[in-house]
């Protein structure tokens, strides 16, 4: 038999105050609730993000970049670690002299004991010199975005010339030009954005947009009142390279992004006295050191799901490295009563 009549309801948003008025019948105040207490569980919850930025010089056997490959095959562990090729994107290629042709990652299984950092980055050895950058911790809420930032400011002035006026006989004496000087700043440096999307099976999808900026020249500032006044003014020429992706991890488990080569020169010469404006004496007594350097950077990223962030839960093992003045004041202390006695 069909139902008499048919369940209705209404929703009356009020932007002003920010509330919403849902008239319904009890079994649909039910689904709202349960609808409402999923997305209230759903952005308490947290993931702890570890990362390591490694920049490697890399050797001149391995000029091209660093070799994937070898590192799947040399990641062998006689205590049960291993690393496992795992595509957490389109296709299965990693990224390459900084263009994006799909990402992919390296996944940390891990079997006996504890994952770490570590054992990753010292598979880059053979690669070349490593040197980490930075290796931060943060706790991000759910679909929240984390900045972490390796830059030096790079300072510079934008100089405003006001021209001078001449002297006018008998009516106005002469004003000098005035400069005003106006300081920049321009990080250079690696900056990346992540932004971790939490499901409900634990498993971690990362957002991911690293920047890595640098200096390549100096350009001089073209305003004709500066070279009218013998003014040079040096602005820097910043050269990036960045990609976006996004990254699906489980938590505990470890994924890796490479590619980002960046290539820089140091030429140096040095001539005898008096021979620096003969180019032929110059190459016979003459000095030159063209060096080049080629550096990749690798970013390790490691994401865990946080169930109780707290010291008393997650965060129990991070209790060690607190300062000692912060849990002596979580104990009470028997107060020792001054001496009045004298020497």
């Amino acid at each position: 038999m069909a139902p008499l009549f048919r369940e209705t309801a209404s929703v009356i948003a009020n932007p002003e105050n920010g509330m919403i008025n849902i008239r319904a019948t009890q079994r649909q105040h039910e689904k709202v609730r349960e609808f409402l207490d999923g997305i209230m569980e759903n952005a308490r919850r947290q993931v702890l993000i570890e990362a390591t930025i490694v920049e490697v010089d890399l050797s001149d056997r391995y000029q091209q970049g660093i070799d994937w490959s070898l590192v799947y095959r040399a990641a062998g562990d006689p205590d049960g670690r291993s690393f496992g090729m795992s595509p957490v994107g389109p296709g299965g290629g990693l990224m390459t002299g900084g263009v994006l042709s799909a990402i992919s990652g390296l996944a940390y299984n891990r079997t006996v004991g504890n994952t770490t950092l570590t054992s990753a980055i010292r598979l880059l050895e053979s690669f070349g010199t490593l040197r980490v950058l930075s290796s931060p911790k943060v706790s991000v809420l759910n679909s929240q975005t984390s900045i972490l930032k390796v830059v030096d400011n790079e300072v510079y002035f934008t100089i405003t010339v006001t021209p001078g006026t001449p002297a006018v006989p008998g009516v106005s004496a002469a004003t000098p030009a005035t400069y005003t000087s106006t300081i920049n700043t321009v990080p250079i440096g690696f900056l990346m954005t992540v932004t971790p999307q939490i499901s409900s099976s634990g498993e971690v999808i990362l957002n991911l947009r690293p920047t890595i900026s640098r200096i390549s020249r100096y350009a001089t500032d073209p305003n004709p009142d500066l070279r009218t006044n013998s003014i040079i003014n040096q602005i820097p020429i910043v050269q990036s390279r960045e990609m976006e992706s996004i990254l699906r991890v489980q938590s505990g488990d470890i994924a890796v992004l490479g590619g980002l080569i960046q290539d820089t020169r140091d030429d140096k010469s040095d001539n005898l006295p008096g021979v620096s404006g003969n180019s032929y004496l110059s190459n016979i007594f003459g000095y030159k050191d063209n060096r080049g350097r080629k550096t990749e950077l690798v970013i390790f990223l490691r994401p865990v799901v946080l169930t109780d962030a707290s010291l008393n839960g997650d965060f129990e093992a991070y209790r060690s490295i607190l300062p000692e003045a912060r849990s002596a004041f979580a104990r009470p202390v028997d107060p020792t009563p001054f001496s009045t006695s004298r020497p």
